[in-house]
């Protein structure tokens, strides 16, 4: 009977204590009032009512129109828990020879930043976000503009060089600003062509490199750039920005940027960086390579035949996509002129053909071709200031072998001795 009463006086406490929790208010019953109060209050007419953040991110070793990264605006209104994405977008492509010849549309992607964000740290590339210093008219005007670009559709086609994803971000910003941006002494550290400037930026031991370098005209390498037109170059933005300023009608300055040093957004797992052998040992083994097969080939001449086949194949390749980019090509960088004509064209083909039949001198033809690519390669070294070891590995060794070709008229009398 004491152990009933026991029992009965435990499970009326257990009751009792229950009965008083469930009258007090949950923890989170009302989710959106903790959210409310976590959000710091904003008033809207002050400048943080909206924010404007540039975001770079980090350059794609997978994706070659990502190769200088990729830059687009993220826009806050903290007050009413708005956060977005705005990215300048391709639309439907079918691969590489669209992009060269800008057959592909852009268009302004709206999409939450916490999703956008997951896209770069799923493939192993880091965000960083440089807040802007607009002001409240400024920064409503920008967002407009965005929506209002936004809603209408696809832009004019894709031009890396011209209408890129930063130009264009750039474009939106500057419409929006009350004064004149102006770039300081940052901007003249950079190249002044498109050829130069993006060169600098691709890594020395890739050869990606050849891409732009191949199929850049006058407009790439004669054109000189604007500091405007060098924010090109997403990966450089924020540096150009770092000492830039709003000059105002009345003459009052402030920087674009807010702070320097950005917000970073880093993924667990980087992504996995490309060869680290330099291109100047690709370089040297390549020619080793023709300057083995010509050797061998004074005595046993299918080894020159292997190092022709093989050399014509590439070659003709790259002649093949030069002149395609060229007649189709939309866009003012790999349209119309392009110095590389000069020694990747179908020339050696023809020089190889004449060199059947004794009666024409094709062993001078042979000497004054290897001769040419020569002087070319010291010409666009001492006057254009530059010289890309993978793009003319081919040409060097397309040099050698005539040089070694216009020997062999001796080859017989070396392989009677």
């Amino acid at each position: 009977m004491k152990r009933f009463r026991f029992i009965s006086i435990g499970v009326f406490c257990l009751f009792a204590f229950l009965s008083a929790r469930g009258q007090e208010t949950p923890a989170f019953a009302n989710p959106d009032a903790e959210v409310a109060d976590a959000v710091e209050p904003v008033i809207s007419d002050s400048a943080d009512f909206i924010r404007a953040s540039l975001m770079v991110g980090e350059p794609s070793q997978a994706h070659i129109q990502s190769i200088f990264g990729h830059a687009f605006l993220r826009m806050q209104c903290p007050s009413d828990r708005l956060d977005f994405c705005f990215s300048m977008e391709s639309g439907n492509y079918e691969g590489f020879r669209d992009i060269c010849v800008g057959h592909y549309p852009n268009r302004l992607a709206v999409v939450p930043t916490e999703d956008y964000l997951k896209i770069f740290l799923d493939e192993g590339r880091w965000v960083r976000e440089y807040p802007l210093n607009l002001t409240l008219h400024e920064g409503q005007r920008l967002w407009q503009l965005l929506d209002e670009t936004s809603m209408a559709g696809d832009s004019p086609y894709h031009d890396y060089f011209h209408h890129g994803c930063s130009q264009e971000i750039m474009r939106f910003l500057t419409q929006c600003l009350d004064g004149q941006l102006v770039y300081g002494e940052r901007a003249k550290a950079y190249g002044n062509t498109i050829f130069t400037l993006g060169n600098q930026q691709l890594p020395r031991g890739s050869w990606v490199r050849m891409v732009p370098s191949m199929l850049s005209t006058t407009d790439g390498t004669d054109r000189i750039l604007s500091d405007a037109e060098k924010t090109m170059i997403p990966s450089i933005i924020p540096d150009l920005l770092s000492d830039a300023m709003v000059v105002e009608a009345d003459g009052t300055q402030r920087s674009i940027l807010r702070d320097a040093s950005p917000v970073q957004f880093l993924p667990s797992e980087p992504q996995v960086i490309g060869s680290a052998i330099p291109a100047y040992v690709w370089y040297l083994c390549g020619l080793l390579v023709v300057l083995v097969l010509s050797l061998l080939a004074f005595r046993w001449p299918l080894y020159g035949r292997l190092a022709d086949g093989v050399l014509f194949v590439v070659y003709l390749a790259i002649v093949f996509v030069l002149l395609y980019v060229c007649a189709v090509s939309t866009l003012p960088t790999t349209s119309g002129w392009n110095w590389n004509y000069l020694i990747y064209n179908p020339l050696p083909l023809l020089l190889w053909l004449w060199g059947r039949f004794r009666a024409l001198p094709w062993v001078r033809i042979y000497r004054f071709y290897a001769l040419w690519i020569v002087i070319f390669l010291l010409a666009m070294t001492v006057v254009g200031g530059h010289l890309i070891l993978e793009q003319y590995l081919l040409a060097t060794s397309f040099a050698l072998r005539c040089l070694f070709k216009s020997f062999y008229p001796f080859q017989r009398a070396i392989v009677a001795n």
